[in-house]
């Protein structure tokens, strides 16, 4: 049965899908971690935006091209035809990204990798595999999302993370020495088996329509198509770039260990916050994209913002709270003055987890221009701000995480903006005092830490566990409003 059909089935496994893969590479963080230090941390982390960057741009900004157009589609011929037009573009992007990273090469590993790297050079070969890997893995993830067959997506998402731990612990047990190619290679075998389990997946969704004539898209619906597809790529690609070229400014200015120290921070906050948004966004996007009345438009996009708020304030509320022991429980004790970036990003991450609600309006509604310029915007003001402060006196782990933090409150603004002017139910009166009432203790904490961190039973730490609360209780309330 398809889950499709059944919402509240399609809800829990598209969120057991993602938590469970966002746990599972928590896991191989903390295994990397104790098996190699900040620095293997660094790297492998490095390692991973690599492949990121080169699967957005091979797939056009990720699966979320496939699940829109699909689900968006209620034709079975032209899902079909659509299915068919992607293959083709992804597959040959797909081929000319990887030919460029092969013939690259060297170039590659010294400009992601410095010099301090031994054999970065056979890493990028290997890197190449896993990106290929990954595009094909991308795809498959789109299709079986757009149909919503949310139970198989769930078990593709966490197919690859779970053997992916299960090898770095194998090497970590082993005693293997520092090597960038074996952690490639640990990628390379994760992303196979997620392709593997997402192709098996395929030939599942709508089995009926086997017979009928691959043909691609239409020449009108194919160029809208393509208009979409190189939007999101742009907008998609340029926060990866943005991201990757600020990773490999820190390695060449402060070396694999300060970049493993903010990389810790950075997952704990933006990096989980993203498993999350991708359990709502398999079920958000293809809602949003189907609600044609600005009614039901506004009811779709108030109840993902208070969700997302509500859990976000949870969750980082708590994290804030006790960063040295998560520190310690999910890295090690070596990752401690982490801590200092974890504060400052956590309030980055609560802005950009609702920026990203209001923001899927223009994805939802397929505004290219629009999606393309914001997206730019945004990451072109976060590599300003970032080699700012990484140019100056700022170049510290609270610094450079200010610059997430300045710039994803611009986003947010734009977005809320945005979706008022489109859609003038979506009163700004609806979110802002609630995302204000989650934030400013988050301020405080991050500019006087030590009122809460001296003591875990102080009256500080109290007052910002109850303002957390109330915050929480009152999205809650919020949401169980927000109705037709």
């Amino acid at each position: 049965m398809n889950s499709g059909t059944n919402p509240r089935l399609g809800i829990y496994s598209s969120i057991a899908g993602s938590i469970g893969s966002g746990l599972l590479w928590l896991i191989s963080f903390k295994l990397v971690a104790t098996w190699l230090g900040p620095e293997g941390v660094g790297l492998f982390s490095q390692i991973r935006q690599i492949i990121q960057a080169s699967t957005v741009s091979a797939t056009f900004g990720g699966s979320n091209l496939m699940v829109q157009g699909i689900a968006a589609e209620p034709q079975e011929s032209t899902r079909r035809q659509l299915r068919v037009t992607a293959a083709r573009l992804i597959g040959l992007t797909g081929l000319l990204c990887v030919m460029l990273i092969i013939f690259t090469a060297p170039q590659l590993a010294h400009f992601f990798f410095s010099s301090t790297v031994l054999d970065a050079e056979m890493a990028v070969y290997w890197i190449a595999l896993a990106v290929a890997l990954s595009i094909a893995s991308t795809y498959a993830l789109g299709v079986i999302n757009g149909y919503r067959s949310y139970v198989h997506l769930a078990l593709t998402q966490v197919a690859g993370p779970m053997v992916l731990a299960v090898v770095i612990a194998t090497f970590w047990w082993q005693g293997l020495a520092f090597d960038a190619t074996l952690l490639v290679q640990c990628f390379v075998v994760c992303f196979g088996i997620t392709f593997t389990v997402g192709m098996l997946g395929m030939p599942r969704q709508a089995q009926e329509y086997r017979a009928m004539k691959r043909v691609t898209l239409p020449r009108v619906q194919r160029l809208r198509f393509f208009r979409l597809a190189a939007a999101n790529l742009l907008g998609a690609l340029s926060g990866t770039l943005a991201l990757l070229l600020i990773r490999s400014w820190i390695i060449n200015e402060h070396g694999l260990d300060f970049a493993g120290l903010f990389d810790a921070g950075w997952t704990l906050t933006f990096n989980y916050a993203t498993v999350f948004l991708a359990a709502c966004n398999a079920f958000y996007l293809p809602t949003l994209s189907a609600a044609i009345k600005p009614e039901e438009q506004r009811v779709c996009v108030l109840k993902m913002a208070y969700l997302v708020l509500g859990v976000c304030t949870t969750i980082f509320y708590t994290l804030v709270l006790f960063s040295k022991p998560f520190i310690s429980l999910l890295y090690s004790a070596q990752f401690h003055p982490a801590a200092e970036a974890l504060r400052v990003l956590a309030i980055a991450v609560v802005f950009r987890s609702v920026s990203w609600v209001y923001g899927s309006v223009i994805f939802a509604t397929r505004q290219s221009l629009t999606l393309v310029s914001s997206e730019l915007a945004l990451n072109a003001t976060l590599l300003a701000t970032a080699l700012y402060a990484l140019d100056h006196d700022l170049a510290t782990l609270r610094g450079i995480s200010w610059a997430f933090v300045l710039t994803h409150f611009l986003y947010l603004v734009f977005t809320v903006e945005y979706a008022h002017a489109k859609n003038k139910s979506l009163r700004r009166i609806d979110i802002w005092p609630l995302l204000l009432a989650a934030i400013l203790p988050l301020l405080y904490i991050a500019e006087f830490p030590s009122g809460v961190q001296k003591s875990y039973f102080s009256v500080a730490q109290w007052c910002f566990f109850f303002s957390g609360l109330a915050t929480s209780s009152a999205t809650w309330f919020a949401y169980r409003r927000t109705h037709l």
